[in-house]
């Protein structure tokens, strides 16, 4: 009797600690579903919705009714507020400028350091980012500077003979058919290239830009790989020894590659003809204080060799891949509603005309393009968790205690797509963003695809700058039309990896 008695004390105690495990929350945590072990609450979230992480957070809020819950992916906890106002405090307090530590940063670096700029804090990210934030505005990064502007309608005016012409090197024969461009992959040339004249003085000829085109590729590779967390790998980051496949290792690892090592080309070619008495560009000015460094002996440099080459993918990674998958969406939505594109026509040829290119001047005179760009980005939201944020101290977010080191989610895509924020938000309407007075209003305009704060992205104003000029030039120069018998795009087979993308499809530019 007394054993019996026993065993099922046993047994009580096992099951309570399991309760309590599973069901566990700091005092005064949001809401959220169990966890188990390992894995934390991660299988919960790829049995709602495995392709689309942020829906499945975006369900348990309502389920749990509360736009702040939070969620276990392995052993970090993670706090995830929806709406604009959490949102809004994640992205500029301070208290959340913090990265978490995931296995999918390090695997970026040949070391497996952290490295770079997104995935690092502390004192080191503030030194690297304020470096290079105020050098690479030397030539044109983050500002208006008439050089770079030349520089892109250079490029802008090649891509343009490049659609009316056709293929003229082997390697477009893979992206131009008949007729027909390969989306998004026409666009990584024109991309990339206009921010290598930034980032290392120099862009590569028509002829020479099929490595723009494969890196392209291995990017969008990377990215559709990952998720909103990093992927399995960040739980447990020893599958990959085990299912480097089906854990999407071997394709990180492979468009990882691809990346760092055509950045690394470019660095390792400056390090070779470095000249202290004629200082080319920003890369020449990084090496600069590597050697001052190394003159000092400093035992723990801050600049260095690798340092430099995954600070150069962290702002190249987003010229490369992200504005072309944007451009992506938006034919995407055109060939939806084409009335939108003859709305864009009509507002060019009245204020610019045919004979000259749109400039960034006509931009306040082109209310409706502009807000079109805005509303793809509301309604695509390139990122919808954005990266985590990871809390450096205890803290509290919407009347929730945040204890130090949990990772804090905005969730973008969520509050992009509130319909007690904007109304109809889930009908395409550029309108949305135009007053009264016909023109653009930044009131108007709450969506946040570039994030906000310190953390907010380096180069949104590169990045909505070269949008305006390459959409307003397409929509003057072309009509868009699919091949023949092809059915309207599918928006539900866009793909979510780390960032929303576009599956490849054909389109063509019809000169108008």
């Amino acid at each position: 009797m007394a054993s019996m008695i026993l065993v099922g004390i046993t047994v009580i105690l096992i099951l309570y600690r399991i309760y309590k495990y599973m069901f566990y929350r700091p005092p005064n945590c949001p809401p959220g579903p169990p966890r188990i072990p390992i894995f934390g609450s991660y299988l919960f979230l790829l049995l709602i919705n495995h392709k689309e992480l942020h829906k499945a957070i975006l369900l348990l809020s309502k389920w749990y009714k509360s736009k702040t819950i939070s969620f276990y992916v392995g052993g970090f906890l993670v706090v995830a507020c929806n709406d604009y106002e959490g949102a809004k405090e994640i992205l500029n307090r301070s208290e959340f400028d913090g990265r978490p530590d995931i296995f999918m940063a390090r695997m970026r670096d040949p070391d497996l350091y952290q490295r770079g700029i997104f995935f690092v804090d502390g004192p080191f990210w503030k030194d690297q980012r304020r470096f290079a934030l105020r050098h690479l505005r030397d030539y044109g990064f983050g500002r208006r500077f008439t050089t770079l502007e030349i520089e892109v309608r250079d490029e802008i005016c090649l891509f343009l003979d490049i659609l009316r012409g056709g293929p003229k090197y082997p390697h477009e024969d893979k992206i131009m058919q008949n007729g027909y461009v390969l989306v998004p992959d026409i666009f990584f040339g024109i991309m990339s290239n206009a921010f290598l004249k930034i980032l290392s003085g120099e862009k590569l000829p028509r002829s020479e830009q099929d490595i723009l085109f494969e890196t392209g590729r291995l990017g969008i590779l990377f990215q559709q790989s990952g998720d909103d967390y990093g992927k399995m790998l960040s739980v447990i980051p020893w599958i990959r020894h085990i299912f480097p496949d089906k854990s999407d290792y071997n394709n990180l690892a492979l468009g990882n590659s691809g990346i760092y090592n055509f950045i690394k080309s470019i660095v390792d070619k400056h390090m070779a003809t470095y000249d202290e008495s004629h200082e080319r560009n920003f890369i020449d000015l990084y090496i600069r204080e590597m050697k001052a460094q190394q003159k000092e002996g400093i035992e723990n440099p801050i600049f260095h060799y690798e340092q430099l080459i995954l600070l150069c993918v962290d702002f190249f990674f987003p010229a490369l891949t992200a504005v072309g998958v944007t451009v992506g969406f938006l034919i995407q939505r055109l060939l939806h509603q084409p009335e939108i594109l003859t709305k864009m026509q009509k507002e060019i040829d009245e204020v610019v005309g045919s004979g000259r290119l749109p400039e960034l001047d006509d931009r306040i005179n082109l209310p409706y393009v502009e807000a079109t760009i805005r509303e793809i980005m509301r309604f695509e939201t390139l990122v919808p968790s954005s990266i985590p944020h990871r809390a450096l101290v205890d803290t509290k977010l919407m009347g929730y205690d945040i204890p130090a080191s949990t990772l804090v989610v905005p969730g973008l895509f969520a509050f992009h797509t509130d319909s007690a924020l904007w109304g109809d938000a889930h009908i395409f309407r550029p309108e949305r963003f135009i007053g009264e007075d016909g023109k653009l209003s930044l009131k108007l305009d709450k969506s946040l695809p570039f994030g906000a704060g310190k953390r907010l992205c380096a180069g949104e104003t590169f990045a909505r700058n070269t949008l305006f000029l390459v959409i307003a030039a397409l929509a003057q120069n072309f009509n868009v039309k699919q091949p023949p018998g092809e059915k309207l795009p599918d928006l539900s087979e866009n793909i979510c990896g780390i960032i929303t993308l576009t599956p490849q499809y054909w389109i063509k530019f019809e000169p108008r």
